[in-house]
This record gives structure tokens, C-alpha cells and sequence, in this order.
């Protein structure tokens, strides 16, 4: 039997999620962020140039391409095409790893660097007009709970 998620508070905090999950993930969205702060990139590029340079703001070793395929949940292939795209871009560059001579990194250029920050700013300036009327208890309020419900993946 269907849920009504107005009688049911997990189910109403669900499509909550996947209309949020939804929303941000969409390649349009993204393209559209870009354009907005000019980062002149398919649309489809832009989480891969995000997470190359979220990446790298934890690491000084860069990304692995394989690794960043599976976080992106695409394939190889396709992958490697985004990543042609970017680096004919000048926003990545590929260099050989300082752990593994037989792999490569991915690392942001100084361009894609810059690109990156506009992105963030852009996230940031988009996520503080949409909570413009919380305050500041009610947002550590939603990051602490987004945040407990980010674990790993337990479903295939």
C-alpha cells in the first residue's frame, strides 16, 4: 500500500531529499550555475571540474581518474572524454603520480582553480538566499542532520 507522505514524516522528508538530490545533481542546473559565473564547460563537465577541485582542496596528490569515475558513477570512457574536455579547457591538467608511476592524478590548473572558487561562491551565495530566512541555530540544524544522512552507500 502507497505512503501519503503528508501522514508520514520520513516520507515527506524523502521526496524532501530526492527533490533536493534531484534539483543539484541535474546537469542543466549546473550548466546553468556556470554559465552564470562564466565557466564556459558542457554541462555534463561541471561536477567532474567540482569534485577535481574538492579533491584537491584535501589532498596535494590530486584525484585518480578511475577514482573519480566511480564517485561520479560514470564510465570509463566517458570519463576520459569529460577529462579530454577539461583539459583542452586549460581547467585540468593530468600528471603522473607521486605514489604509483604507473597511474596518473588529476589536478586543477591555476584557470580551473579560479573556476572552481566561482562555482563555490556561486553554491554558497544560492544555499544562504534559500535559508535566508533560517537562523543560524536552524541551519546547524539542517547541516547536521544533511549530514547524518549521508552515509556510504548500502544499496546497489
Amino acid at each position: 500500500m502507497p505512503v501519503n507522505p503528508s501522514e508520514n514524516a520520513a516520507a515527506e522528508l524523502l521526496a524532501a531529499i530526492v527533490g533536493l538530490v534531484s534539483n543539484w545533481t541535474a546537469a542543466v542546473t549546473h550548466g546553468s550555475i556556470a554559465a552564470e559565473v562564466g565557466v564556459d564547460i558542457a554541462e555534463g563537465d561541471v561536477r567532474a571540474l567540482y569534485l577535481i577541485g574538492t579533491h584537491g582542496a584535501d589532498t596535494s596528490t590530486g584525484v585518480r581518474p578511475a577514482e573519480l569515475a566511480d564517485e561520479l558513477r560514470l564510465s570509463r570512457p566517458t570519463m576520459s572524454k569529460a577529462l579530454a574536455r577539461l583539459t583542452v579547457a586549460g581547467l585540468v591538467e593530468k600528471s603522473q603520480s607521486a605514489t604509483d608511476a604507473r597511474s596518473i592524478t588529476l589536478s586543477l590548473t591555476r584557470e580551473g582553480e579560479a573556476a572552481y572558487a566561482r562555482l563555490v561562491e556561486a553554491g554558497v551565495r544560492i544555499v544562504e538566499e534559500a535559508t535566508a530566512q533560517l537562523t543560524p541555530a536552524e541551519i546547524r540544524t539542517v547541516t547536521g542532520v544533511a549530514t547524518r544522512l549521508l552515509r556510504p552507500e548500502t544499496h546497489g
